[in-house]
């Protein structure tokens, strides 16, 4: 059994209905090089048995499982901090990809710029259902935007009557990483959207230094697929034949997913924004 007594980020996934993501998720995390432990929390109706197995193999990952109710991914968040052991907390919802350089850029930058939190402001962005891939620059107030919704690319044109809010930046919560602290002086919400702006909003509230850096070095590739409650609004638009180049480790997106959760009854995402 692989054991880790200090870990340096503990990650946490809240998930619900997704088995299917799970393995691949794994791989990324295994692959981090930075120390880390995983903690998991399931509310779908059978357990996920990979993860049983792996939790079993593997000390760090800790697996939660539990049918009797459904949680909202604010509370999930809530429940895993509280598990946490390390200083530090890193988001991996169950449907992005995540570089094994990922959390070890992460956490370097963040120590830095002494900054209490750090999210991507710019990342590569993919949409199976549309064979779209892109980069998003959340920095890009204006110009032209190919907005995401799954299966569906639309052309936008953003100008300076009609901009993407100011604060969008700081949104989209699959790629927060910070200190434990944090969260226990900033608890997410009950709820099961939005979960990621109202937390991020206490912590700028509380004047805790929170910065956005880019993702130049392809550390990420962040998926839009139907069951994504959130649109994306991508700034470029990128040849299929490079995404492979960038992201060599991602194997692809789970084609029987979709209605897998429609038959589940799944009315929200519980990883991508």
């Amino acid at each position: 059994m692989t054991r880790v007594n200090s870990p340096e980020v503990s990650i946490i996934t809240p998930t619900a209905n997704r088995h299917a993501f799970l393995p691949a998720l794994a791989r990324c995390v295994m692959r981090q090089t930075a120390a880390w432990e995983w903690l998991v929390h399931d509310d779908s109706p059978e357990p996920c048995r990979f993860m049983q197995a792996l939790a079993a193999a593997d000390s760090r990952v800790r697996y939660f499982h539990d049918s009797t109710r459904r949680l909202s991914i604010g509370t999930k968040r809530n429940a895993l901090i509280s598990e946490a052991r390390a200083p530090i907390i890193a988001h991996f919802d169950d449907d992005d990809f995540y570089a094994p350089h990922y959390l070890a850029d992460m956490l370097r930058l963040m120590r830095e710029q002494d900054a209490r939190l750090i999210k991507l402001s710019e990342f590569y962005v993919y949409a199976p259902g549309a064979g779209f891939f892109g980069y998003m620059d959340l920095n890009a107030k204006t110009g032209t935007h190919f907005m995401l919704t799954g299966a569906r690319v639309e052309v936008v044109e953003f100008h300076e009557k009609k901009q993407i809010g100011e604060d969008f930046i700081m949104f989209y919560g699959f790629s927060y990483v910070y200190d434990k602290d944090l969260a226990r002086a900033c608890p997410f919400d009950d709820v099961s959207l939005y979960e990621d702006e109202y937390f991020v909003r206490k912590v700028i509230a509380q004047e805790g230094k929170v910065i956005a850096v880019d993702d130049r070095g392809a550390s990420c590739l962040h998926l839009v697929h139907p069951a994504s409650t959130s649109r994306c609004f991508s700034r470029y638009t990128m040849p299929l034949f490079l995404m492979p180049r960038l992201f060599p480790g991602y194997e692809g997106y789970p084609e029987n997913q979709t209605s897998q959760m429609t038959a589940s009854g799944e009315t929200f995402n519980q990883g991508a924004q």
